[in-house]
């Protein structure tokens, strides 16, 4: 899964194109690139994607 930041159009498919940002109200997540917010949705899916790396956990 392959998500589209709607700020800058960089595709984020991993969790190094996320920063998270804690706030009051919970975890917020942002395009690393551009700073636009990425719905939590979207961001708690890429955060558990396996995409084959030396950091995957199984």
């Amino acid at each position: 899964m392959t998500y589209r930041c709607d700020g800058c159009g960089a595709p984020l498919g991993a969790r190094e194109d996320l920063d998270r940002e804690s706030g009051v109200t919970g975890r917020s997540w942002a395009c690393t690139y551009c700073g636009v917010g990425v719905p939590t949705r979207v961001a708690e899916r890429l955060q558990h994607r396996r995409d084959g790396s030396p950091t995957d956990r199984r």
